[in-house]
């Protein structure tokens, strides 16, 4: 290679170097996979999806009249966001506003559209329920996690026998 073009070279090595200095300086998040004028430091409003637990419960009465109701209960994620890992949170089940089962979950994670459900019987040799009355199931009570909707973490469903 001749002197020529050794200087051609690295008049173009400096180029680019001195170019890419320049970007950089001008806009610190250009390499740094960000498109425009945005810096790493901006604080802009992000939006991020939060789920949305549903309750809803359904009471299975007896077929014979000294068997014990079942209730059926079921949490679903309606919302966009899900329930990460190690967010626990609580459920109720009343008959007649008495409180009959309560347990706290804590699960791998809840995606949008993930639910699940169980039945739970309520003995009624133990709670004395009368052949008529009502049934609430109650999630997150304390408002553990952050919801996009707060207002279906109650489900009210009556039962007559």
């Amino acid at each position: 290679m001749n002197t020529y073009y050794k200087g051609i070279f690295t008049f173009l090595l400096v180029g680019v170097v001195v170019g890419g200095m320049y970007l950089q300086n001008s806009n610190p998040a250009l390499f740094k996979g960000f498109i425009g004028q945005k810096s790493l430091n901006d604080s802009e409003n992000v939006q991020t999806a939060l789920a949305d637990l549903k309750a809803s419960v359904d009471v299975i009465a007896p077929t014979i009249g000294d068997e014990d109701m079942k209730i059926n209960a079921s949490i679903e994620n309606v919302g966009e966001g899900a329930i990460q890992q190690g967010q626990p949170f609580k459920y109720s089940i009343f008959v007649n506003d008495v409180e009959v089962f309560t347990n706290t979950d804590s699960y791998t994670s809840m995606e949008p559209g993930d639910s699940f459900s169980f039945e739970y019987p309520v003995p009624k040799s133990i709670y004395q329920y009368p052949p008529e009355g009502s049934v609430r199931f109650v999630i997150d009570p304390e408002n553990n996690i952050s919801e996009s909707n707060e207002e279906n973490n109650e489900a009210v469903s009556a039962y007559l026998y």
